[in-house]
């Protein structure tokens, strides 16, 4: 107990310092932790969001090269078509021919279709999948890290 009522005073003060470093340390170190989480969380979101672009980019690439095929392909056809009927001999080949093509086009396009939608629908569903497994696993970083 204090003897003088300076020193009650002095004990007072002291006390009143020891109880604010404490809880400005105490602060600090909340504050330290949830910034260093908020990074990781930052850090997590950016590598999910790169990852993603990545498949998007993948998948472009799959779609551009697929269309280019297409096109050769239905070009070709278009050359197919305009080098009989250079060879045709009689007129009513003519509708024989535009017949054949009509229906060699229509099938063609129906197959590109198809493969594309199939194939949109594949990388939609991998690009999915990938985002969920990095975003889970984000998940259980932060979580062992709490």
């Amino acid at each position: 107990m204090a003897k003088r009522p300076t020193d009650f005073a002095q004990q007072n003060t002291e006390r009143a310092i020891e109880v604010t470093n404490y809880s400005l340390n105490w602060m600090r170190e909340i504050a330290e932790r949830n910034l260093s989480q908020s990074r990781a969380a930052l850090e997590d979101f950016l590598t999910i969001t790169r990852k993603a672009a990545d498949g998007m980019d993948h998948q472009g690439n799959v779609i551009r090269e697929r269309s280019m095929s297409f096109m050769e392909e239905t070009l070709s056809n278009g050359f197919d078509f305009a080098e009989k009927l250079l060879h045709m001999r009689e007129p009513q080949e003519l509708a024989e021919l535009q017949s054949e093509f009509v229906s060699r086009q229509a099938q063609v396009i129906g197959d590109q279709t198809k493969e594309l939608g199939q194939s949109i629908m594949q990388g939609a569903s991998e690009a999915t999948k990938a985002t969920l497994r990095e975003t889970a696993e984000s998940s259980r970083r932060q979580s062992a890290a709490a």
